[in-house]
C-alpha cells in the first residue's frame, strides 16, 4: 500500500510528507533521513526563498494530516 503524500503548507513548491512523516524534497525526489533512518530525526530545517527555518517533525506531519491518529506517525515525537 503506497503513503499518502500531501504538499508541506507554506512550502508546497519545495516539499512532500508523507502519512508516515517522511519528508520528501521535490527538487531531488528523496526523502530526508539521518543516518539513513527516514523517520529518525525530531526536527527538520526547510528552505524557500533562501531563507531556512527549524520545525518539530512532528508538528509539520500533524498540520498536514489533522485527520490521522497520530499512531500513524512513525518518527520520533520530542514531548514539549
Amino acid at each position: 500500500m503506497e503513503e499518502i503524500k500531501r504538499s508541506i503548507k507554506n512550502y508546497e513548491e519545495q516539499y512532500e510528507i508523507t502519512s508516515s512523516g517522511r519528508i520528501i524534497s521535490k527538487h531531488t525526489n528523496k526523502a530526508r533521513h539521518k543516518k539513513g533512518d527516514e523517520h529518525g530525526y525530531t526536527h527538520v530545517h526547510l528552505s524557500k526563498n533562501g531563507i531556512r527555518k527549524l520545525y518539530r517533525t512532528f508538528d509539520v506531519w500533524k498540520e498536514n494530516f489533522p485527520e490521522l491518529d497520530t499512531t500513524e506517525y512513525k518518527g520520533l515525537k520530542l514531548i514539549k
